[in-house]
């Protein structure tokens, strides 16, 4: 869209017929190929009123927001995380083998475990926590 950049008589005109019927600014701008803060600035440039009871900052006041109900979101409950058939291992005591699932417990120096199984290839968990946590296109 191109847009004008100066303002001649015959725009003023029709800027001065608009703004008397009580279009919004948005509207002129639209039909005088201009920006809406072009159209505003030169309207307050000009000191033109709209008449009374058409401004249209009153109309979209009156107009009622529509009421959007959503429904509740289902409470998901989470299980406690079980090691598998391994050994939990400490925190820092991981090697790059062991599954990353930190369980609900904690070791001698107060840090979380992990599971300790051997993990699956490609991924950090082993086979039953992959199963637990990665989810494929399911809700």
């Amino acid at each position: 869209m191109v847009f004008q950049s100066t303002w001649d008589d015959a725009a003023e005109e029709t800027l001065r017929r608009w703004v008397a019927e009580g279009a919004s600014s948005s509207v002129i701008a639209d039909a005088m190929h201009r920006t809406r803060s072009a159209v505003s600035g030169k309207i307050a440039r000009l000191k033109l009123k709209r008449p009374e009871g058409l401004s249209p900052m009153t109309k979209a006041t009156t107009k009622q927001p529509p009421v959007v109900v959503l429904a509740p979101k289902p409470e998901r409950k989470l299980a406690p995380v079980e090691a598998a058939s391994a050994k939990p291992v400490p925190f820092l005591h991981a090697k790059s083998f062991h599954c990353r699932a930190v369980l609900d417990e904690r070791g001698e120096d107060g840090l979380a475990m992990f599971c300790g199984a051997r993990k699956r290839s490609g991924s950090s968990w082993c086979p039953k926590h992959h199963r637990l946590f990665v989810t494929y296109g399911r809700a």
